[in-house]
């Protein structure tokens, strides 16, 4: 019997040392940062001992470090309940990931008030700003009408900027100035008498700022930076508006939320410098990399690109009506997950409260779609088929069935365009008619707008068709 005692203490001595060295070797692994081989062990410790507030919080740490998806809030709170002051961090940390940035800002004050380390007083602090300032945006987001969107490479998606010829042009420095060793994008303003472009400046750490450059008589004049802003950061994706003083770009420094962010800024035409930029807001802005915001106020449409939600080398071209009047969402009529929903454009379709406006919105944006690029080429046509074909005859067809169906593309997008040209007149004298003239119209104004919506569809099905054929020839899949 007492051989059979000594046995059973000694096992739980060996046990106990065991379940310890786990213990230790985890916590070491955690303050190393490595959290992938440290989140296991946590995992099994907490398995054994649910109710150990430690091990809750080391676990719920890990998979935070560790991007993981399993819901860690409870454990959180339990761990913070035992005043693990560090469990305040996390927990401000997750709220953040959920986009509840009120919550997120109250556990990092309760954390900047316990914790003894000043060091990671300071990088609470500034991650409650920021989750302040998100929420402040959140609560102040632009409500904006989106009509199409479009997943493109990243390295590509210029091609879905199809704005029209009469707002000067949209290219990377590398294409526009002839020379692959330069990066940044350049805009060159409707008249073609400025240019406005990005480029490293000579400092001894390299950024990305903005150029401008004007033409003097026949000849370019010399290149001078953009003054009167500096933002600490890379500035790039530059456009100026038809009006020569409003500029678009984007900036990864001062007053980013994350990323790029795009930025607004005028022009004083006194003396040619630039007032402080002001952060557009959401949804045009987000955690993620938000650039290249270009308007055609003609056409009433605005383009920026964004990789939220995006996987890696995609990106994705939002196109949207711009306001004459910024209109702000109520969040107390709203609610917040519905301002959120607003702020992160979760749903296009839900933005589009104006049938009328959209339907115009796109029809201009297919007249500029089928008529670009056509003024520029002394070509047949220009027809993209994909980053690496752009064909502009005929003869550039390689299948056949492709190259038939182009033709019949081709004479259903003539046809597609005298009925936007009729259309656009019947609304010019519409709106010119008395009340009983109108009444005439009307039925027949709402007959031909289905008409035209309707083919714009049906031509872009015909577009992705043609391609398809055409790229299962050239690369055979």
């Amino acid at each position: 019997m007492r051989k059979f005692l000594s046995f059973i203490i000694l096992s739980v001595f060996v046990l106990t040392g065991a379940f310890a060295q786990n213990r230790n070797t985890a916590k070491a692994l955690f303050n190393a940062g490595n959290f992938e081989e440290a989140k296991p062990m946590f995992e099994s410790l907490l398995k054994k001992s649910p109710k150990n507030s430690e091990y809750n919080y080391w676990y719920a740490a890990c998979c935070i470090e560790t991007n993981d998806t399993v819901d860690v809030e409870a454990m959180l709170e339990f761990a913070a309940s035992r005043n693990i002051v560090k469990a305040f961090w996390y927990l401000g940390d997750w709220y953040s990931l959920q986009q509840d940035y009120s919550s997120a800002v109250e556990n990092f004050g309760v954390f900047i008030d316990k914790t003894k380390d000043d060091s990671l007083r300071v990088v609470a602090q500034q991650r409650m700003n920021l989750c302040d300032r998100l929420d402040r945006m959140v609560c102040n987001s632009e409500i904006v009408c989106f009509i199409d969107s479009f997943v493109v490479d990243k390295d590509a998606f210029l091609t879905a900027y199809t704005m029209g010829n009469d707002v000067g042009r949209i290219a990377t420095c590398a294409e526009y100035f002839g020379d692959e060793s330069l990066p940044g994008f350049v805009n060159e303003t409707e008249r073609g008498m400025d240019i406005f472009f990005s480029d490293e400046n000579e400092d001894s750490v390299p950024l990305m700022k903005l150029y401008r450059r004007s033409k003097m008589g026949d000849s370019w004049g010399r290149v001078q930076p953009i003054v009167g802003f500096e933002t600490k950061g890379n500035d790039d994706y530059p456009f100026m508006l038809a009006d020569g003083v409003t500029l678009y770009f984007a900036s990864d420094g001062e007053g980013s939320i994350g990323g790029y962010d795009i930025f607004v800024s005028r022009m004083n035409t006194e003396n040619g410098r630039f007032f402080r930029p002001d952060n557009v807001g959401m949804p045009f802005n987000s955690t993620a990399n938000d650039y290249m915001m270009a308007i055609n106020e003609m056409a009433n449409l605005g383009w920026f690109v964004s990789d939220r939600n995006q996987p890696e080398g995609k990106v994705c071209v939002y196109v949207f009506i711009p306001n004459v009047e910024k209109v702000r969402v109520d969040v107390a009529s709203m609610g917040y997950e519905k301002a959120l929903a607003i702020a992160n454009i979760s749903s296009i379709a839900d933005t589009q409260n104006d049938e009328t406006a959209v339907r115009k919105a796109r029809q201009q944006m297919a007249m500029l779609m089928y008529s670009r690029e056509t003024n520029r080429k002394k070509v047949d046509f220009l027809f993209v088929i994909d980053d690496h074909n752009d064909y502009n005859s005929l003869d550039d067809f390689k299948s056949e069935a492709a190259r038939n169906l182009f033709q019949e593309w081709q004479k259903r997008t003539e046809q597609y365009r005298k009925d936007l040209e009729q259309l656009d007149s019947l609304r010019q004298e519409y709106a010119s008619s008395s009340s009983s003239v109108k009444a005439k119209m009307k039925e027949r104004i709402l007959a031909l707008e289905s008409r035209v919506e309707n083919e714009f569809s049906a031509l872009k099905g015909v577009e992705y068709e043609i391609r398809r054929l055409e790229q299962e020839t050239l690369y055979g899949n």
